[in-house]
C-alpha cells in the first residue's frame, strides 16, 4: 500500500489498530483516537499532516514513525509517497512557516500589492491546510495587532483562494448534531437567498419594482430568520471555540455577522422608501455576503469546530439551541445528546435560600426569576457571565454556552469599549447605574445596567435588566378592576 502525509488516520486504524497506541505516546492530543466515535467520524477526515499539525509533531517524522510501526507489527508491504521531499510546485512548510507565509502576504495585499500577483504562492502554501491551521494564521494576525475588522476585509480573498484549495472534511452528520442543523439551514438560507437575488433583478424599472416591492419585503423578512443562525454560533460554538483558544475566527466571524445584520436593516429601509435603485444594490450585497458567510462556514469553521470540539461538547451546544431558536428547520433525533451527556444539573433540595426577607427553596427562587418580565443577565466581580433567567420569551437570546465566558466576548467588537467602561465605573465606585433604550422589530426596548454591591460595600458583579416596555408606554388613565371577562 501507499502512504503519504495525505494518507487518513482513520483508515490507518481501520487496517492497523495498533497504531492506536503508538499514536497516544506521540501527542497527547491523539488519546481522543481512543474514542469509537471520534475515530468514525473525525479520524476519517483528518491526514497524517493534518494530525501531525493538532498534535504539534513534524509531519514526516509522524509519517516515517508511522511506516516504521507497520513495517514492525505486520508484514505488508508500504510504499512511502515523498517523504520530505518536494513535488512539483508544492512546498514543504512547517506550521510555523506557514503562518508567517500566510500573515506575510495577507500584509502585502493590505499594503496594496494585486491578487493576481500572491494568488499562485497563496495556492502553494494553503494546499492540504487544515482548518483549524487557518483559525491559528488569523490567530496570528490579531496577535501582531491587526484589527479584526481588517482581517474581516480580507475574508473574501479567502473565499476566492481556499475555493480550489479547501476541502469541508466533515463526513455527513445525522440529524440532531448542531453540525447537521446548521448545514440544513444553510440550505434554506442558500435557497432563499437566491430566490431575492433573483426578484431584484427583474425589478428593472419603477413600475416592476412597485408591484413586487410587498412580496419583496416578506421574503427579506422571511430570510432574516437566518439571524437565529447567527445567534446559536455566538452562544454556543464562539464560547466553546475560545475556551480551546481559538479567540480569533469568532471575533472575525462575529464582526460579519453585525454586516449582514446591518444591510437586512438597510434593505428594508430602502424597500419601505421606494428607492428601486438602492433597494436592488442592497439586496444584491446582502445575498452574496450571506452566500460567502455560507462557504466560509462550512469550508472553514464547521470543520474547526469539529476538528477541536469533543462529543460531550457537542452534546452541550445541542442542549442549549433551543432556548434560542432555529431558522426554517427542525433538528432531527437520530443524534441524541443525551448518549453523550456527563450528568445533569443538581436539582433544588430541601435547603433553604435565605433572603434579607423570607426565606425560600432554590427552585421557588428559580422560578420566580423565570416568571419575571424581564430578562437579567449576572456578570460575576470577575467580568464572567455567571447568571442569566431563562424566561419564555427572552428580548436577548442567551444559552448556557455563555455562562462562565468573559462578557467583553459576549458583546459586538463596537460595543466592548462601552461593557469596559460601564464595568470599570461600577467596579471603582464612581458609578452605581447605566441606562439605555432602543427600538427593536417594532418594539421599545429599556435597558438597565446596575452594580451589585455586598452589604460591606464590596463589588460583586453587575446585573443586566432589559425590559420591552411597548406596552407600558402606551397606557394611558387608570385600571382599577380585572379585565379578564
Amino acid at each position: 500500500m501507499e502512504v503519504s502525509l495525505k494518507t487518513k488516520i482513520g483508515g490507518l486504524l481501520d487496517t492497523y489498530p495498533f497504531l492506536l497506541d503508538f499514536l497516544t505516546e506521540q501527542s497527547p492530543q491523539f488519546s481522543q483516537l481512543k474514542s469509537p466515535i471520534l475515530r468514525k467520524t473525525l479520524a476519517k477526515v483528518t491526514s497524517i499532516s493534518q494530525a501531525a499539525f493538532l498534535g504539534g509533531l513534524a509531519p514526516d517524522e509522524l509519517l516515517l514513525g508511522i511506516v516504521g510501526q507497520i513495517y514492525l507489527h505486520s508484514n505488508d508491504s508500504v510504499v512511502v509517497v515523498n517523504p520530505g521531499g518536494r513535488e512539483r510546485g508544492e512546498l514543504r512548510l512547517t506550521r510555523e512557516e506557514r503562518i508567517k507565509a500566510f500573515k506575510d502576504i495577507v500584509t502585502r495585499i493590505h499594503q496594496g500589492e494585486s491578487l493576481d500577483a500572491v494568488r499562485s504562492e497563496f495556492h502553494d502554501i494553503l494546499k492540504d491546510v487544515s482548518p483549524v491551521e487557518v483559525g491559528a494564521m488569523e490567530q496570528a494576525l490579531v496577535a501582531d495587532g491587526i484589527d479584526e475588522a481588517e482581517i474581516k476585509k480580507l475574508c473574501n480573498l479567502h473565499v476566492e483562494l481556499f475555493d480550489s484549495s479547501l476541502s469541508s472534511g466533515i463526513p455527513e452528520m445525522m440529524p440532531g448534531h448542531p453540525l447537521h442543523t446548521l448545514q440544513a439551514e444553510n440550505r434554506e438560507a442558500e435557497s432563499r437567498a437566491a430566490h431575492l437575488h433573483n426578484a431584484a433583478e427583474r425589478m428593472s424599472d419603477d413600475l416592476t419594482f412597485s408591484a413586487a416591492r410587498s412580496g419583496v419585503i416578506l421574503a427579506v423578512e422571511d430570510l432574516s430568520a437566518l439571524i437565529r443562525h447567527y445567534e446559536r454560533k455566538e452562544n454556543q460554538l464562539f464560547p466553546l471555540m475560545e475556551s480551546y483558544g481559538l479567540t480569533a475566527p469568532p471575533q472575525v466571524m462575529w464582526a460579519i455577522h453585525d454586516d449582514i445584520r446591518g444591510l437586512f436593516k438597510q434593505v428594508l429601509g430602502a424597500l419601505n422608501d421606494g428607492d428601486r435603485d438602492v433597494s436592488v444594490s442592497l439586496i444584491t450585497e446582502l445575498t452574496i455576503a450571506i452566500r460567502d458567510l455560507v462557504y466560509k462556514e462550512e469550508q472553514i469553521l464547521f470543520p474547526m469546530a469539529y476538528e477541536t470540539f469533543s462529543e460531550e461538547d457537542w452534546a452541550r451546544v445541542r442542549r442549549g439551541e433551543e432556548e434560542i431558536g432555529f431558522a426554517w428547520v427542525t433538528p432531527g433525533d437520530e443524534w441524541k445528546a443525551e448518549e453523550y451527556d456527563t450528568g445533569t444539573p443538581p436539582q433544588g433540595g430541601e435547603d433553604l435560600v435565605y433572603l434579607s426577607a423570607g426565606k425560600l427553596r432554590p427552585e421557588v427562587v428559580d422560578a420566580i426569576l423565570q416568571s419575571l418580565p424581564i430578562d437579567l443577565s449576572f456578570v460575576d466581580a470577575q467580568d464572567r457571565v455567571a447568571y442569566f433567567s431563562q424566561t419564555e420569551h427572552r428580548i436577548f437570546p442567551r444559552s448556557e454556552g455563555i455562562l462562565g465566558r468573559e462578557v467583553s466576548r459576549c458583546h459586538p467588537s463596537q460595543s466592548v469599549y462601552m461593557v469596559e467602561k460601564i464595568l470599570e465605573k461600577f467596579r471603582s465606585g464612581e458609578r452605581d447605574m447605566a441606562e439605555f433604550w432602543i427600538e427593536m422589530k417594532g418594539s421599545f426596548i429599556h435597558i438597565r445596567f446596575y452594580a451589585i454591591r455586598q452589604r460591606d460595600g464590596e463589588y460583586a458583579g453587575c446585573l443586566e435588566v432589559a425590559q420591552d416596555v411597548t406596552h407600558i408606554r402606551g397606557l394611558q388613565g387608570q385600571q382599577r378592576l380585572l379585565d379578564w371577562e
